[in-house]
């Protein structure tokens, strides 16, 4: 990425289940131009995920790949686990959705980040944002007030 163009960091502090923020966001990216990778810790969270957003939802289902399947221009979602540091990813995807527990050391493979943390695991504060406002990055911090409601913190 041009570092001219530093990344969107967008920071979640949630109380409610990562798995159905996550289908309520996916939802919302289908009917969009927006195409994005989920990151994920684990092989197993992925695998949970991955059959969770196929079939949460009885008549319906939320159309995604996994990592490793083949990619066609329709697809929108993506999901991997593991490091983002020696992986390749598809140029037209240019958002990344961080789950709880992953580790993000570096902002410069995306546009947009959109990282999540429980809220009694939350590591982001006033010393994070500083550094990363004074390297240029667009910063956004999100709190849940209530399930699936949002108050912008910073």
């Amino acid at each position: 990425m041009d570092k001219k163009s530093r990344s969107d960091l967008n920071f979640y502090t949630i109380t409610s289940n990562f798995n159905e923020i996550l289908l309520k966001l996916c939802k919302k990216i289908i009917t969009t131009n927006m195409k994005v990778y989920v990151n994920f810790e684990k092989e197993e969270t992925k695998s949970f995920v991955d059959r969770f957003l196929w079939i949460k939802e009885k008549n319906n289902f939320l159309p995604h790949k996994v990592d490793g399947e083949k990619i066609t221009n329709r697809d929108k979602i993506i999901l991997f686990c593991g490091s983002s540091k020696n992986k390749t990813f598809l140029s037209d995807f240019n958002s990344l959705i961080v789950s709880p527990c992953v580790s993000i050391r570096t902002f410069d493979l995306f546009k947009k980040y959109l990282i999540f943390s429980y809220t009694k695991d939350s590591l982001f504060n006033n010393k994070l944002s500083d550094k990363l406002i004074k390297k240029g990055f667009s910063l956004n911090w999100y709190d849940e007030c209530s399930p699936f409601k949002w108050k912008k913190i910073l």
